[in-house]
């Protein structure tokens, strides 16, 4: 990069040197003119171009400018989200596709499904300390059915749905300090809710020519964290490094419902998230993260006379996201791998919308 820029730099020194001379060899010609007759000389080589006077500035090209550390905290991504110490304000776009092999989280149901997600959002910053953020997402989900109403086969022609709809409407809030004179650590509090306005429905024709409605039971989502980061510029030899910490709870509270003539008890569930990440960028346009979250329940759910609910208690769920973060300019492109390390995951990534695994791609738009 810098023996780039100084290249143009020599050019129009040595653009400029060609009149200088020129302008030297004239002045001593007249010189030698107004004292004497002209004395052939040959011209000393080497002789040393003009040089600019001690302490004053270097002509520079145009650098790119620096970007606060704030712009390279690990990514956020839906499984729940992390909550960032600090950002900018910015605008984003995410295109994402999920996937789980396995149901059973579903009520009277089973079999796989994946889901493309585009998702768009946003975070304001105010006076530094404050950041409200939001995100509405749309959902093409596909469902792969070998049972409903618990044992019956679907119809040939229920089997396999795509439905598209809108996804979960979410928005929070955070609330962070700087605890020392720099940004080594960061501390605070965040809240986030997630309202349930999705829309997926997917119908199935029974034998008695009945038709039942499958909504994918949706949740209410409140989510209290604490929040710990900070950021470390190490300078052109060892980059940026930032890193986050997150602690809190999340509660799932949905209201009962209904697929045909069976009643679906929603249970209220309660669990602990956590998680860790860590993000290095060695230069100013690449940054590498990962992620490792974890999810544990915290409540026990008891069967109801309808519905067998011990499928719900015990959750444990583990999953990892490696990224890579690409800078140009005032824009941030993001590609997130979450990949489900438990077999809890699939079970919880079914509860949240987010699936087992899935692979997200996000541009980002700066505002500092």
């Amino acid at each position: 990069m810098r023996y780039t820029r100084l290249t143009p730099l020599l050019r129009k020194l040595a653009l400029h040197a060609v009149p200088l001379l020129l302008v030297a060899h004239a002045t001593v010609a007249r010189a030698g003119d107004e004292t004497g007759p002209p004395e052939t000389e040959t011209p000393e080589a080497g002789t040393p171009e003009p040089e600019a006077p001690a302490g004053a500035p270097k002509a520079k090209m145009p650098a790119e400018r620096e970007r606060p550390n704030d712009h390279y905290y690990p990514p956020p991504v839906d499984g729940p989200a992390l909550r960032l110490p600090e950002s900018p304000t910015r605008l984003y776009a995410d295109v994402s596709y999920a996937k789980s092999d396995d149901l059973t989280a579903l009520p009277f149901i089973a079999g796989r499904g994946h889901n493309f997600r585009l998702a768009l959002g946003g975070a304001w910053r105010w006076n530094r300390r404050f950041v409200f953020d939001a995100q509405v997402p749309l959902n093409l989900t596909t469902l792969d059915v070998t049972e409903i109403l618990n044992g019956l086969p679907p119809l040939a022609a229920d089997a396999h749905q795509t439905k598209v709809s809108l996804g979960d409407i979410g928005g929070g809030a955070v609330w962070t300090e700087r605890l020392t004179d720099g940004e080594g650590l960061i501390g605070g509090l965040g809240l986030r809710v997630r309202i349930p306005t999705h829309t997926t429905r997917f119908p199935f024709h029974l034998m008695n020519g009945g038709i039942a409605y499958f909504t994918i039971p949706y949740y209410f989502h409140l989510e209290p964290s604490l929040i710990l980061g900070g950021a470390f510029n190490g300078g052109g030899d060892l980059g940026r490094f930032t890193w986050v910490l997150n602690q809190g709870v999340i509660v799932l509270a949905g209201p009962d419902g209904n697929f045909y003539d069976q009643h679906i008890s929603v249970p209220t569930l309660y669990m602990w998230e956590a998680h860790y990440a860590i993000c290095w960028a060695p230069w100013s346009f690449l940054g590498t993260s990962v992620e490792v979250a974890t999810i544990v329940q915290l409540n026990h759910v008891p069967s109801t006379a309808t519905t067998n609910l011990e499928k719900f208690n015990d959750v444990r769920a583990v999953w990892v996201a490696p990224a890579l973060q690409f800078h140009v300019g005032d824009a941030r492109i993001d590609v997130i791998a979450r990949i489900g390390a438990s077999r809890g995951q699939e079970f919880y990534g079914v509860l949240e919308y987010v699936g087992t695994h899935s692979v997200t791609v996000r541009v980002t738009l700066m505002f500092d």
